[in-house]
């Protein structure tokens, strides 16, 4: 099950719309959505985010995290 819209990542989600992540919780959250695939199942915003976050060089297109994060 690991491209489906678990509780978890729901609680993660409305973390993250509240602004109770700080930076590192939601790159690994932006990470893990790409990883799973669940990026293309929810809204094109989150989308946008993670590409801007890979355009930044803080993620890879799979979702791994770049050297940068531990800069």
């Amino acid at each position: 099950m690991n491209n489906a819209i678990s509780i978890n990542n729901v609680k993660a989600l409305h973390l993250y719309e509240s602004g109770q992540l700080d930076a590192i919780q939601s790159l690994l959250l932006f990470s893990a959505l790409l990883e799973s695939g669940l990026i293309n199942q929810i809204e094109p915003h989150y989308r946008e985010t993670a590409n801007a976050l890979i355009e930044a060089g803080f993620l890879e297109f799979n979702g791994k995290l770049t050297q940068k994060c531990y800069e």
